[in-house]
């Protein structure tokens, strides 16, 4: 009755575990599709970010571009400046010479100009002569005055570039002064957006390693509700496996005593002939007084044996009882309505091993034995009335 109960509990409680293990990989898997999410926002403000930089580099190296040109022509504006000092200065020698050779002259005009003038036409030896000469000293008048006028003018016109040049250079040094300020500023939003850049990373590389964390968590996980439902299927399989022992138990007990009362019947008649071991499996009792095990110590079975190894190809290492054959390779495959899973047998021939795993072709007298190798399954081969003795 009460391994009836229990067999009702079973899939109650593997519902509850499936629940159980179900939620936190639920709330596991949302928290990683959040980590996600972030990496792909930071990964996107990352190219934001250096698609600013990229940006202000370039209207920086433009700046600089306009501060240099302007460079270039504030040092042609000083040469114009300094090339027309010096022009003017000789300008101005040559106007000061120019002014005493003239001043000198209307001096001398002034004094004796009017006499020396009537005198000269005076001296004219005809009428054209006379004309001539008046027209010549007329020309020399206008000559001298053209010479003053055009000193004036050239000194008047080196002054004025002068001043075009020192403005032009004035201005060329105000607009250098605002473009390194506004180069500055640029330099100061290029540095803040690296250093934004730089702090995107960071954050880029934190997202990373939380979502590896997350993944190993959601992984381990995984694997130790693997784990467990294993553990709960070799645990219901021994379950199902001492429940069969004690009924076979029962059984065998049952057997024996109708056995003995018949032997002790017999044998005042008559002795009865020894018998070889069948082809069948034969069970024969413990008379050493062997218990545990629901009564099946002791028990010998003769039996076909067949060998595998973890090793062939398509076959695992982990057995029905969750054994790792690469760790621990004495186990022998039975049906469990034989010999219980977990039962330590000596085969013979093999040695010592434990009841620890299934398989679909092991149905009634028969067992698979492992070995670690191939080549031992081979050498073994399959063999028929194998003594099995259930210790």
């Amino acid at each position: 009755m009460d391994s009836v109960k229990v067999k009702k509990l079973i899939p109650f409680l593997a519902a509850i575990m499936l629940v159980n293990v179900a939620l936190p990989l639920g709330a596991a898997a949302e928290s990683l599709d959040e980590l996600k999410d972030k990496e792909a926002q930071a990964a996107q403000t990352g190219a934001s970010l250096s698609e600013d930089i990229n940006t202000a580099l370039n209207d920086v190296n433009e700046k600089y571009a306009e501060i240099e040109k302007l460079k270039a022509d504030i040092s042609k504006a000083e040469e114009t400046i300094k090339n027309s000092e010096a022009e003017i200065e000789v300008t101005e020698q040559s106007i000061a010479r120019r002014k005493e050779v003239v001043g000198n002259r209307m001096k001398d005009v002034q004094l004796s100009g009017e006499q020396r003038t009537w005198q000269v036409l005076l001296d004219a030896e005809s009428v054209s002569d006379f004309f001539n000469k008046a027209y010549a000293m007329t020309v020399l008048q206008n000559a001298e005055k053209e010479k003053i006028d055009r000193l004036s003018k050239d000194k008047e016109k080196l002054s004025d570039l002068q001043k075009t040049v020192k403005s032009k250079q004035e201005e060329l040094q105000t607009n250098e002064a605002k473009l390194q300020d506004e180069a500055s500023a640029m330099d100061e939003q290029v540095v803040t957006l690296k250093q934004q850049l730089s702090d995107n990373q960071a954050a880029l590389q934190q997202i990373a390693s939380q979502k590896q964390t997350e993944e190993k968590r959601i992984t381990d996980e995984k694997k130790a509700a693997e784990e467990r439902k294993q553990q709960e299927a070799a645990k219901e399989a021994q379950r199902k496996a001492d429940i069969i022992a004690s009924s076979s138990s029962s059984s065998s007990s049952s057997s024996s005593s109708e056995t003995s009362n018949s032997s002790s019947s017999s044998s005042s008649s008559e002795e009865q002939p020894v018998v070889t071991p069948p082809s069948q499996p034969e069970e024969i009792p413990n008379t050493g007084g062997n218990t545990g095990n629901g009564g099946a110590n002791g028990r010998v079975l003769y039996m076909q044996s067949t060998a595998y190894s973890w090793r062939e190809a398509g076959s695992g290492f982990i057995t029905a009882t969750g054994i790792d054959l690469r760790s621990q390779s004495n186990v022998i495959a039975v049906d469990p309505s034989v010999i219980p899973l977990g039962s330590f047998v000596e085969v013979e021939g093999y040695g010592f091993a434990v009841a620890g795993d299934t398989g679909g072709a092991i149905k009634g007298n028969i067992i698979d034995v492992h070995f670690p190798t191939v080549d031992q399954c081979l050498t073994w081969g399959r063999r028929n009335n194998v003594k099995v003795t259930i210790q």
